[in-house]
């Protein structure tokens, strides 16, 4: 018999009715809870969790009920875990808590990770706010930053979102490249004066210019340059005050790269691993989410609902927010549409920890969700393990057992 497909309202209600807030500690009901969490822990005994995807085959299998209660769990024990509300075709999780002031994660991705940049001031957006706002966008263009205060310019070009180049424009003699290839004992002080001539009257860059008049290798300019964009990029990053232009343009050299095979955007990303300070980035996560009852718990809703949920839900911005995510809170949980309607589940699986696939007792049949759990795993998902929902303990004869085993541990 086909189990009877719950209203919207039924469900929102059911959801609050039984969220773990409400419910007494020691409950069968939590326990159950209580028994995920253990499971899932021991699942990552080997290596963090830090994001966790729970999905379904169909709707209604409760897989909504399931994030709010682990989620609620791990906020109880210590951690501080958001919810994220990933269905961008029928959210569920966000009417646990109704705000329709907070703009929630298609906000963030649009609006916040949109942010148009063209000039102002540095301090409630940093250096790094702007170049990962320019990397998302993927524009193509020369930030210029300067400090009067710190005496720094510093040009940094990006063609389509990606970082090609870093150059302190003002940079004293003595930390030049031209000094440091002269302090290695690769060229003499004279070519390194003759090489900056002639790259100042053609617009090429020193490496290029020595590179074309056979004065050094690649291979020999790689390193010093490496070295160099290095220094340039913590300089910019260490900039706390002054202004900011952007200025588009339609193409951009790239030549640390293709010629010297140096990828900028990674020597950022190991700049930024211990600390990046992101205040606007921050700030818009901030006032997107909502704060539960529950000390250590949020909800990010999913906002307003877009006419492209797995484009969004694919795209670097989302990618992006999700390291936010996990650099912000212990654990985070998506809860996202059932596979087999939706693709969306499958867009996010390569990119979390872990799966866990909740399953209605007589809701689905086992061949829909063996295809959907077949599915994640061709989408290279970690999938942790199953979670089986309303079963009837009763009927399947676990309540005596359950109540032998631990009415003396609970002295119920």
């Amino acid at each position: 018999m086909k189990p009877k497909k719950l209203s919207t309202k039924k469900r929102t209600k059911d959801l609050i009715s039984l969220f773990l807030a409400n419910y007494k500690g020691k409950s069968r009901f939590a326990e159950s809870y209580r028994t995920l969490r253990t499971n899932i822990d021991l699942s990552f005994l080997e290596s963090e969790l830090k994001c966790l995807l729970v999905t379904s085959a169909g709707e209604a299998e409760g897989k909504t009920l399931t994030v709010a209660n682990y989620a609620f769990n791990l906020a109880e024990a210590g951690r501080s875990v958001l919810m994220v509300d990933a269905d961008l075709r029928k959210p569920s999780l966000s009417k646990l808590l109704v705000n329709n002031e907070v703009i929630g994660l298609t906000g963030l991705l649009s609006r916040v990770m949109g942010t148009p940049v063209t000039e102002g001031g540095l301090g409630k957006i940093s250096v790094g706010d702007l170049i990962r706002l320019l990397q998302q966008q993927r524009r193509t263009g020369r930030l210029q930053l300067s400090s009067q205060t710190e005496n720094k310019l510093i040009n940094m070009d990006f063609l389509a979102g990606d970082l090609v180049d870093c150059t302190w424009v003002n940079c004293p003699e003595e930390r030049s490249l031209a000094s440091h290839l002269v302090q290695l004992g690769l060229i003499t002080s004279q070519q390194a004066q003759q090489a900056l001539k002639r790259a100042k009257d053609t617009g090429q860059k020193l490496p290029m210019v020595l590179v074309n008049a056979g004065l050094l290798k690649k291979k020999q300019v790689r390193g010093p340059l490496k070295n160099q964009l290095a220094q340039n990029l913590r300089l910019a990053l260490d900039m706390n005050d002054g202004k900011y232009e952007f200025k588009p343009a339609t193409d951009m050299k790239a030549e640390s790269k293709t010629v010297f095979a140096i990828n900028l955007a990674e020597i950022y990303e190991r700049a930024a691993a211990d600390e990046e300070p992101l205040p606007y980035i921050n700030a818009g996560i901030k006032a997107a989410m909502l704060k539960t009852p529950q000390p250590g718990l949020f909800l990010l809703p999913s906002g307003v609902l877009p006419p492209n949920p797995s484009e969004l839900l694919g795209s670097k911005r989302m990618l992006f927010l999700l390291s936010r995510f996990k650099d912000l809170f212990d654990v985070v949980i998506l809860d996202s549409p059932p596979i087999l309607p939706a693709s969306d589940a499958l867009t996010l699986a390569p990119h979390v920890d872990g799966v866990v696939f909740v399953v209605k007792a007589g809701g689905v049949n086992r061949d829909l969700v063996r295809k959907a759990v077949d599915q994640l795993k061709n989408a290279r998902a970690n999938v942790v393990g199953a979670v089986l929902n309303q079963v009837d303990v009763h009927r399947e004869g676990y309540y005596k057992y359950y109540e032998k085993y631990y009415s003396s541990y609970y002295g119920t």
